[in-house]
């Protein structure tokens, strides 16, 4: 940190931060799903058994969940269980939507806890005579 000559306030030095974002999910084709299941043979990237691709049905996966910042790659898609995928979908979906309250209360884009007396909001409004009635 330096510090100006008039004020010998520290200037804090701007940061270019990085927003990351959801990636964009690609149609899976019949070839690329393929691909998925060969690159671990059959093996199901969440319990680590073996999934029997005849009687059990099964979804190409993402790792890293695409919306916590996973890339729509093949290095990180792998076959897993219908019921294996479920679960951590579901946990995914958690995680995401906690970090998204995390970065709403980091940046202060949350609405006010204490609104203006009389605002919008409220169930009273003031009129220009200063006589408070309920809001319609």
């Amino acid at each position: 940190m330096s510090l100006t000559a008039s004020s010998r306030e520290p200037v804090m030095p701007f940061v270019a931060t990085e927003d990351v974002s959801t990636t964009a999910r690609r149609k899976l084709s019949p070839r690329r799903r393929l691909q998925v299941w060969e690159s671990t043979g059959g093996v199901c990237v969440l319990c680590t058994r073996r999934i029997d691709g005849v009687r059990e049905r099964w979804i190409a996966e993402h790792i890293r969940a695409l919306e916590l910042g996973g890339v729509d790659d093949l290095s990180n898609i792998g076959p897993a269980h219908e019921a294996c995928a479920v679960t951590k979908t579901r946990e995914d979906h958690r995680r995401a939507a906690h970090a998204k309250r995390q970065k709403i209360q980091h940046i202060g884009a949350e609405a006010s806890k204490r609104p203006l007396p009389f605002g919008k909001g409220s169930r009273w409004k003031r009129t220009l005579s200063g006589k408070i009635v309920p809001r319609e």
